[in-house]
């Protein structure tokens, strides 16, 4: 950008302008270094800005704003970047050990000045409703992260400690639930196969199968009662 810019300001390009045509070779020396000094100054300027817009892009979704919204973007970024300018200089004042009258009023002025750039922030933000956006969905992910967690952390939970028992003759599952002492070799449970299985289309069977088992033979083989679960279970 600059090697660009500079290239304008050659000397037989401004000696072509009426009004450099006869300017002494020193004072046209000096009008091009002044020039270029100034270029160079902002294209750092223009760098800052785009560092700042840099640093947005990391903290939200720039992605869907129009060439208005990345306007007032950008002022955005001459907004923060002139306020920190002004919180440099004011802390500069402040540690200045020979702090006279005359800074103590530059500090008054300063104060002023980054007031209503913080209030030029502020509306930008909720013009652009970037940061509004950003901590409602900062809020909403957290919130739903930790749902998610707290389900998962039941059905780990209730996975551990429940207890399935399937008719171990038809298959049905009869029995689900857990105890508190699991290990306990007294507990036991007695179940009854009440499932109708078809003869025909008009006539059925109950499977009519018993058996008993305690809750420390459920524990010993993993919370099941048979070998092959159901594939619907899996």
């Amino acid at each position: 950008m600059t090697g660009k810019r500079a290239s304008s300001y050659s000397k037989k390009r401004l000696r072509n302008l009426p009004q450099y045509k006869d300017m002494p070779e020193p004072e046209l020396d000096a009008l091009i270094e002044n020039k270029l000094l100034n270029l160079r100054t902002i294209d750092e300027f223009e760098e800052r800005i785009d560092d700042k817009l840099d640093e947005f892009g990391e903290d939200y979704d720039l992605d869907d704003l129009k060439v208005n919204d990345m306007l007032t973007l950008r002022a955005l970024a001459q907004a923060y970047i002139k306020l920190e300018d002004l919180e440099n200089y004011d802390y500069d004042l402040r540690t200045n050990k020979d702090l006279k009258l005359d800074d103590m009023l530059d500090m008054d002025k300063l104060n002023n000045m980054m007031s209503k750039l913080r209030g030029d922030i502020s509306k930008m933000q909720e013009d652009l409703q970037i940061t509004k956006k950003a901590r409602k969905g900062d809020t909403e992910a957290t919130v739903l992260s930790e749902l998610e967690r707290l389900k998962k952390a039941a059905s780990d939970f209730y996975e551990e400690r429940m207890f399935y028992v399937w008719c171990d003759k038809c298959k049905m599952l009869l029995f689900t639930g857990w105890f508190l002492y699991p290990d306990e070799s007294q507990n036991k449970i007695t179940l009854k196969c009440n499932r109708r299985i078809p003869i025909n289309d008009e006539e059925f069977e109950i499977c009519g199968h018993k058996l008993t088992i305690t809750s420390k033979e459920l524990l010993a083989k993993r919370g099941v009662n048979i070998d092959e679960i159901p594939e619907a279970f899996k």
